[in-house]
């Protein structure tokens, strides 16, 4: 599953909906915007994280079967100097990996005169 918003966006198989559906609700906790969807081999993986990359979704977690069995994360930072990429994290760490970059990213944009 891929999440996408303005914040998160989640990638995943249909067949993890439960899976994604948990983390979703973890990333609003944490006050992000989250916007889900599935992807299929008819669209590469790079193309949808470029397309949401465009569209200045700061973060995709990508979650697959074995995500789901082993209960981690993929997580794409995806806006910055330095996109970078996390592959596996354990679903606590991945939340507090997020939750930091998050705030910085907040903190940084109340920076920005007139951006709200």
């Amino acid at each position: 599953a891929v999440v996408s918003t303005q914040s998160t966006g989640v990638n995943c198989h249909r067949d993890i909906r439960g899976y994604s559906e948990a983390v979703i609700n973890r990333l609003k906790e944490l006050q992000m915007v989250c916007d889900s969807f599935f992807w299929t081999d008819s669209m590469p993986l790079n193309q949808i994280l470029t397309d949401i990359t465009r569209d200045g979704v700061l973060y995709a977690v990508v979650l697959t079967e074995a995500c789901a069995a082993e209960k981690t994360i993929n997580i794409h930072v995806l806006q910055g100097r330095n996109p970078k990429d996390f592959r596996d994290v354990p679903l606590v760490d991945g939340l507090d990996l997020l939750e930091r970059d998050f705030k910085k990213a907040q903190a940084a944009r109340a920076l920005v005169p007139g951006y709200l």
